[in-house]
This record gives C-alpha cells, structure tokens and sequence, in this order.
C-alpha cells in the first residue's frame, strides 16, 4: 500500500486529470520489473456493455474489486470464475473509485517482453461474482478497458533492441559487463574476449547450434564489438545470419544465446540461455 501511495504522490495533478479508465506505472515501461495498473472507476459509463459496477461503488464504496484479465495472456495463476474470483485477483483501493495492482507483467501473464508491448492489456474490473446485483442495472462489472505499453529503454546486463522484432528486422544485442554480477569469471572482460553462443530454434523439437560451443571463440562473426564503458554489441538480421545453418523451407522462431569468454566454463546445471522471439504477422 506504502508502495501505491509513493507512485500516486510523484504523478503530477494534471495526469490525474487526464487519466484514463485503465493506466500503468511507471511508464515506458520495463517488462521484467514491477509496474503498478490502475483502473479509475470515476471515468467509467455504466451501461455500455452490460456493465453496472459505477453505480454499486456510489452505493457501497468499500466494496472489494476484483482483476479480471485476458490479454497478453490470462494470469499465470488464473483469474478464478466469473461468479468466484480468485483471492489473488483482489484490487487495492488507493482512492475514491481508484484501484490498483501491482505485479511483475511476464511473470503476472506468463509472457515475454515482445508479446506484452504487441498486445497491450486488456482488463475490466468486478466484483467477486460479476452477475447482477439486486437492485442495480447490468452485471456487477466495469466495461473492457485497454492499456497500450510503452517499453522502456534498456539499461540492463543485456539490452535487445528493438523490443519488437521480426525475423528480418536488425537486430542489436548490447551486453554490459560492468552489470555481470552473477558470473565472477566473466567479469572485467577485454576488449577481444566477449562472445555469443547461438541457437537456432525452429520449433519445439528442432534446434540448431550456429557453431558448437568449443567452436565459439574461434569464429569471428560470434564476437561481440567492445563499445567502451564495458559494453559489447553485436547487430545482425537473425534470418539471415542463421541462412547457412537451417534446412531448406525451415523458418527461424527464437534464439537462445548465452555470453561466452575463453577459458570460463558455466557451472554445472542447464546452460542458462536467454531468448530473442520474433514476431509473427502473417
């Protein structure tokens, strides 16, 4: 709750007054992070689809509003059912008509970054049951309300740029050392040791090495350039940097790809792959 009122303090007053139904902080936005949606009750038209739930706050303030979600994705742990919410879904009242939740959006949804600011959020408000109430007009729900995200510039251990992206797009991948906190034996690279391992995925049960990892640091086009600062980049359009490495009619999906230095071996475990998706709109 501490958390909501400090984001509401530093929102200034003519944002409020401009606000819309549905809105997120902060934003741009950063996909891995915590942001906070809100849903303003006082802008809400009962009656447009079947919705009632302005008038049943005027009447009962206190009543508990619950989250009900479907794009990028349902929640993770589910929105519960119509006439049950889950208790997860529980809104926070941050003022009059004004409720929040505040989450960390691809774990919330379940999502990556590409597909969260592709399809925005799309959510109403209810109570627990969202059939009608005795006494009032409509369901005991808000109307569909929509947020378009804004992504936030990278400024992370790895940046990939954009953050929406097709297979033949140009594709920057920014790696910052100076952030390598997990990897001791990756710290403090020079300026000719950063590398990429690479894997082609196609579909679920077809992958593809660009180079086997032995392999890695002594083929050129895997080397990162060092950008000072301790920032390495490496830019490329992904279907064709993998042209030579798929099979006739096969198409690219996603890249898994992990930082590579000569003479560092990760510990045992699974290899800890990062994903590049792409966007598919045909």
């Amino acid at each position: 709750m501490k958390k909501l009122l400090t984001i509401l303090l530093a929102v200034s007053p003519a944002f409020l007054a401009h606000a819309q139904k549905a809105y997120v902080l902060p934003s741009p936005t950063d996909a891995n992070s915590e942001m906070t949606l809100f849903i303003d009750m006082n802008q809400s038209e009962d009656g447009i689809q079947g919705n009632g739930l302005s008038g049943i706050l005027d009447a009962f303030p206190d009543t508990t509003l619950y989250l009900w979600t479907w794009d990028p994705s349902g929640p993770a742990a589910g929105n519960g059912d119509w006439d049950n919410s889950a208790d997860h879904q529980a809104l926070t009242k941050v003022g009059p008509k004004l409720y929040a939740m505040t989450f960390v959006p691809t774990d919330y949804y379940g999502v990556d970054g590409p597909t969260l600011f592709s399809r925005g959020i799309s959510c109403l408000a209810k109570l627990r049951s969202g059939m009608a109430m005795e006494g009032f007009a409509f369901e005991a729900k808000s109307e569909d309300m929509h947020v378009d995200i804004v992504p936030e510039l990278c400024n992370g251990r790895i940046c990939i740029f954009p953050e929406l992206r097709e297979r033949d797009d140009y594709l920057t991948l920014t790696y910052n050392n100076d952030k390598e906190v997990q990897y001791e034996g990756l710290q403090d690279m020079g300026e000719d040791e950063c590398y990429l391992y690479l894997l082609g995925k196609v579909d679920l049960f077809t992958d593809y090495e660009y180079v086997p990892l032995e392999l890695v640091t002594s083929t050129p086009e895997l080397k990162l350039t060092a950008m000072g600062d301790g920032k390495f980049r490496t830019t490329m359009i992904p279907e064709d940097f993998f042209a030579s490495v798929l099979m006739e009619g096969e198409t690219l999906s996603e890249i898994y790809f992990y930082i590579v230095r000569e003479g560092f071996t990760y510990p045992p475990g699974p290899p800890p792959y990062q994903i590049i998706s792409f966007l598919d709109c045909e």
